[in-house]
């Protein structure tokens, strides 16, 4: 009798660990969190092509410089005013009436400066405030107006090319992708440049009272130089386009925020550089 009772015993715990064993197994099994793919970041697009002039506009100009800061800086606000959106426009302190501690040393390359090749390069007047339209000197901040206005409503049959851009950040690393296209048929040298400005630069200014704002100062060439980067060296034919990529890295001291992109195309004639058009992002 007891053997029996064993056997039942024996045969039940059997039946159980059984039926643990079968329960067990079918248990839902634990999900693995799936993490979400990041969402992906939009690609920029070209800027749109525009068969029109956009014009360079710049000051000749520096904080040791009365006139600069007296009525210069009250005509460069106005043609600020005039023209953002329609020009690309840069304050360009160049030799003279500079000091080491502000703009000079505070280009993204200073042994080769972009504002001191830009008067060396254009005719310099040897005076300070001057405006400059397209590389050549108004007789004042009036006609610098006049002069640009008169250079967006160019027929567009005489523009020659045009440039397009799209701008990506990473941190404070700038690309700037830059398309050139042709319209009529181009025989020589041409090169692309890419250039940053900055607004609210502080700074002291001769004629302004202790540490004010200055309106966009040239920061310098994003890569390849002064004047970029040749694009052309020979015969290009209408409806050809070209494509380049700037990059840099911007200093810490610049405000990312208030920067600007231009981008300026040249024409080459022995050792001269000549304005062709331009693009910018400036509003």
């Amino acid at each position: 009798m007891k053997k029996t009772q064993l056997t039942i015993g024996k045969y039940v715990m059997l039946s159980f660990l059984a039926l643990g064993l079968t329960i067990s197994s079918c248990k839902k099994e634990e999900e693995t969190p799936v993490t979400p793919e990041p969402t992906p970041v939009a690609e920029p697009s070209y800027s749109a092509h525009a068969q029109v002039q956009v014009p360079i506009v710049l000051k000749e100009t520096g904080e040791l410089c009365g006139p600069c800061g007296s009525w210069g800086w009250t005509a460069w606000t106005d043609v600020i005013d005039a023209l953002e959106g329609d020009a690309f426009l840069w304050s360009n302190y160049s030799d003279y009436f500079v000091s080491n501690s502000f703009f000079v040393n505070q280009e993204m390359d200073p042994a080769n400066s972009v504002m001191n090749a830009f008067q060396a390069n254009f005719p310099y007047g040897g005076s300070k405030p001057l405006f400059y339209v397209n590389g050549v000197e108004s007789t004042s901040s009036t006609a610098s107006v006049t002069d640009a206005n008169t250079s967006i409503s160019t027929d567009a049959s005489s523009v020659n090319v045009s440039a397009a851009y799209k701008i990506k950040w990473n941190g404070d690393k700038i690309t700037v992708d830059v398309q050139a296209k042709l319209y009529n048929n181009l025989t020589g040298k041409y090169h692309v440049g890419v250039y940053l400005v900055e607004d609210k630069v502080l700074a002291t200014q001769s004629g302004q009272n202790g540490i004010v704002e200055h309106h966009l100062a040239m920061r310098g060439s994003v890569q390849g130089g002064v004047w970029g980067y040749e694009f052309i060296n020979g015969t290009a034919t209408a409806g050809q386009t070209f494509e380049k990529s700037f990059e840099t890295t911007i200093p810490s001291t610049y405000k990312k925020e208030n920067i600007t992109v231009g981008v300026i195309i040249w024409r080459k004639q022995g050792i001269k550089y000549f304005y062709e058009n331009a693009a910018t992002n400036q509003k």
